[in-house]
């Protein structure tokens, strides 16, 4: 079976963003059915106190070194992929201005797109609706699968169920308000 490559449109559109968070959220949603994610890499002050960010494929790191002796066999998910695009807050401070890096080496991937966009945590994201939902079934004492089940059915969430726990012990924990559950 062949190894599907990625096309040429590979590279989010450069644009003026409002928010750091809609700019991140934009180029995710570029990159979900094109199969890969966006993370935050590394972020900068220049010189003229603006924040520079290089968002970077969530996979970017080089993958650990299998010459070093493990007891435990590990796995990693990560590629070295060089892949990354650069964000610069405007002069005025309120808006983002998302570019391509220079470097092509940055423009590429060296591995094939993911089949599935749940493999990529950014895509998994429990927020909004989905979240206000599984604190009312959580209080309604629903379990987590059933939880699971529900917003599969009615939402259209990636979320595991690795994530559905997640987000009730996150519930659980703003219900305690810093209080010990012993």
């Amino acid at each position: 079976m062949a190894q599907a490559a990625f096309g040429e449109d590979v590279l989010p559109p450069e644009g003026i963003h409002e928010t750091r968070e809609s700019l991140l959220a934009a180029i995710n949603s570029w990159a979900k059915p094109r199969g890969y994610a966006f993370t935050t890499g590394k972020s900068t002050k220049t010189a003229n106190r603006r924040v520079k960010v290089t968002y970077a494929y969530d996979r970017y790191k080089a993958p650990p070194s299998p010459r070093i002796d493990r007891i435990r066999q590990t796995s990693s998910r990560r590629t070295g992929c060089k892949f990354s695009v650069l964000a610069k807050q405007s002069r005025e401070g309120g808006s983002w201005v998302l570019a391509h890096r220079p470097d092509r080496e940055c423009a590429r991937h060296n591995h094939p797109p993911s089949d599935d966009p749940s493999a990529h945590p950014a895509h998994r994201s429990i927020e909004g609706q989905d979240a206000i939902t599984i604190s009312n079934l959580v209080m309604s004492g629903s379990t987590a699968r059933d939880i699971r089940t529900y917003l599969h059915n009615n939402s259209s969430t990636l979320a595991t169920q690795r994530d559905v726990y997640n987000r009730i012990a996150a519930t659980r924990r703003d219900l305690r308000k810093g209080q010990s559950s012993i």
